[in-house]
């Protein structure tokens, strides 16, 4: 006993017990820190499973072309504005009855629903496919009513028509008067990643919480 106890006092003994606690403190925290961060971190699902919340991703992200377009500030809008962050582009318009405020309704609940670092990394655009109706002010207003963060795109037909064009998206007004028309339009989410690249489709019916869990897998496996 009397060899243990001078042994348990020398320094060098006391330090390297200290280390080794120390040492093994150190390792615990990192392994907690670890394991909260994966269970925090979104999962990563599978072709399949995307394509179950309705999202059609392509095998190889194509890179847009330049284009010029106005958002509801009067500001232009070009590629330079997709880079850095993901970004939702729905071709709509605010006189549509139907499809277009649902839409957006399920876009608003799905970016309130985020954290403020995921809103941070995500631009939410309608491009309007009426651009004589939906003037800055109107969009602006339209917008307003499902997240005041959302921007509206307008131009010229021939601008917008380009710029569907390069989202695989299409477009045809059908005038049944000077100003009761309707417009035929795509109904798909269109997803550009960070690089200004389209990434992927979301075909509807949407559902807030499905394309929450979605576009959090793309953008953790990115």
């Amino acid at each position: 006993m009397t060899g243990d106890k001078k042994v348990t006092e020398d320094p060098k003994v006391k330090r390297n017990i200290r280390l080794i606690v120390a040492a093994v403190a150190v390792f615990a925290a990192i392994a907690i820190l670890a394991v909260g961060k994966k269970l925090s971190s979104p999962r990563i699902l599978n072709t399949y499973e995307l394509r179950d919340y309705g999202a059609m991703m392509l095998e190889k992200p194509t890179e847009l072309v330049e284009f010029a377009l106005t958002d509801h500030r009067g500001s232009t809008f070009g590629r330079e504005q997709l880079l850095g962050h993901w970004t939702l582009v729905f071709f709509g318009f605010s006189y549509c009855a139907d499809i277009c405020p649902t839409t957006m309704s399920v876009l608003g609940e799905t970016y309130q629903a985020l954290k403020a670092d995921e809103q941070a990394d995500l631009n939410v655009i309608m491009v309007t496919v009426d651009p004589e109706r939906d003037t800055p002010e109107q969009l602006q207003k339209y917008l307003a009513r499902f997240d005041s963060s959302f921007m509206g795109l307008s131009g010229e037909h021939s601008a917008l028509m380009g710029f569907a064009r390069q989202l695989h998206s299409v477009y045809e007004p059908e005038f049944e008067g000077e100003d009761n028309y309707q417009v035929t339009h795509s109904g798909n989410l269109i997803l550009i990643n960070p690089k200004g690249e389209l990434h992927g489709y979301f075909r509807p019916p949407f559902a807030h919480g499905g394309l929450r869990v979605a576009w959090r897998s793309i953008r953790e496996s990115f």
